[in-house]
């Protein structure tokens, strides 16, 4: 029976059982992983076009999820395994093979992160430069700038206020122990957020912090995280090398595309000999965003011959070989270089002005990967798959939330499960608490994509609609996990 009944005193309506259940229901339903949401509730409005034919550039949201999903594995690994030690003596484990490593390596990730934000905010600029579409151009590049910093720090708002949550509610100060136990995290400890006496203490150096944190004015404090999640230091780098890019964007815009592409390898070179790795990577998406949209527009050959499919086949191999080659760069050791088989060769043609050495074959790495897989379809398909393509669509959310999730899950499943099984037995207990923690994860990350990152392309767009002096040219707006690079 339903419960619809006058309150005299406060004059409002008790919601009857069935609403509440309704609502209860589709509480229930949003809680849902979205994949599983398809599954059970498919979309009634049809798909247009083949779905079937994945669009041309699917393969870098596929890219960039793999990428997020390694930057996790390396987060929840580093504090109790030593991620850093290539093969040598002494490690001859088989994780810390060539290839194998390259799996659970961050600073490679984060790498690949800033070619791929290159690309994918460099694509439909070039297009429209080529087809001599200014207007549209312009009009996209301000829409652009003005959306930007909305974009990228709004899912931070959140992230971080989660963490304030986590914090007054006890979670951090149950694992603080653990997190400053240089036993038994005797690998990367990160800075675990600390409780202070009031909640209005708490939250206002939740203030000061992020305003140190979206600063874009000063170099002090830029590529620093908040100190809440440490991981967030690179969105500052993103922001900024992705504005310098848009205004890189819109002085090449109107050269011929040959000099577009000689200014874009000088500056390059320039930022190379400077050691400004970051807008190196974001340059060199911007270059392969440049060299696809000349590639995929050159008129085909009519008809096929023995010489061009021989020549076919040759390109091929040369771009899976490059592939493998970025692979084992992307396995580039950090420590006991010296002792490792091959890498004591290649580190030593390092130039000597680069500062952040361990970065550097990295970094070739993430382009000679991206360069490959642009130009060879067969590469593409490895990441342009459902489940690649989910975690592209989730990659941003899992990247904002993964360390509270770690910090506060991961470090009390680990303690639990070091008391029940053992400390003996270490890597046992890991497998099962990266296994849980892994769950929890992509589910919270699939929450948090459709309860704050989605809507925060929506309000963006909103707050440009009122603030625009006119109406602004409409522009299709690329989701938030493939515009920003969610880095490590």
């Amino acid at each position: 029976m339903a419960l619809d009944q006058t309150n005299p005193r406060g004059g409002f309506l008790i919601p009857s059982r069935s609403s509440a259940s309704a609502a209860a229901k589709q509480v229930l339903v949003f809680l849902i992983p979205s994949f599983i949401q398809n599954i059970v509730y498919p979309s009634a409005k049809p798909k247009s076009g083949n779905s079937n034919s994945p669009r041309p550039t699917a393969w870098l949201d596929g890219m960039r999820g793999i990428a997020a999903l390694l930057v996790y594995f390396y987060h929840l690994s580093y504090s109790t395994h030593d991620v850093y030690t290539g093969w040598s003596p002494g490690h001859y484990q088989l994780l810390r093979l060539p290839f194998i490593k390259s799996l659970y390596n961050g600073p490679a990730m984060v790498s690949l992160f800033f070619v791929l934000s290159g690309y994918a905010l460099s694509y439909k600029p070039v297009k429209q430069m080529r087809n001599g579409e200014y207007n549209a151009l312009f009009s996209g590049l301000s829409s652009s700038v003005f959306r930007r910093m909305v974009r990228l720090y709004l899912p931070c708002v959140a992230s971080t206020l989660m963490i304030v949550v986590l914090i007054r509610l006890g979670f951090y100060q149950s694992t603080m122990e653990l997190a400053n136990d240089a036993d038994r995290l005797f690998g990367t400890r990160e800075h675990h957020a600390w409780r202070y006496d009031t909640t209005t203490e708490q939250v206002w150096v939740w203030m000061r912090s992020f305003w140190g944190f979206v600063n874009p004015f000063t170099e002090v404090g830029l590529g620093k995280g908040i100190y809440m999640d440490g991981h967030l230091w690179t969105i500052p780098v993103e922001y900024r090398a992705s504005i310098i890019l848009y205004a890189t964007q819109l002085g090449l815009s109107r050269l011929r595309p040959i000099l577009r592409i000689m200014s874009l390898v000088c500056l390059m070179i320039w930022t190379h000999r400077v050691d400004n790795w970051t807008m190196t990577l974001f340059y060199g998406g911007f270059l392969m965003a440049e060299l696809d949209i000349r590639r995929i527009t050159t008129p085909k050959v009519p008809q096929e011959t023995g010489a061009t499919t021989t020549i076919k086949l040759l390109w091929s191999a040369t771009y899976i070989t490059v592939f493998l080659c970025g692979v084992f760069l992307a396995s580039q050791p950090e420590r006991n270089v010296e002792n490792t088989a091959v890498w004591s060769t290649v580190m030593t043609l390092v130039p000597e002005f680069i500062i952040d050495r361990w970065r550097y074959w990295t970094s070739w790495a993430a382009m000679m990967i991206v360069w490959s897989t642009s130009n060879h379809r067969m590469l593409q398909r490895l990441f342009d798959n459902s489940v690649s393509q989910y975690f592209g669509k989730i990659s941003f959310s899992l990247y904002l939330i993964h360390g509270s999730i770690i910090h506060t899950l991961g470090y009390s499943l680990l303690e639990t499960s070091w008391r029940i099984i053992g400390e003996d037995r270490k890597e046992t207990c890991f497998v099962l608490v990266a296994a849980c923690v892994t769950v929890v994860s992509i589910w919270w990350a699939d929450v948090f994509m459709r309860l704050v990152d989605i809507p925060s392309v929506t309000f963006a767009r909103w707050l440009e609609a009122k603030c625009a002096a006119r109406k602004p040219i409409e522009d299709k707006e690329e989701p938030a996990w493939r515009g920003a690079g969610a880095l490590v």
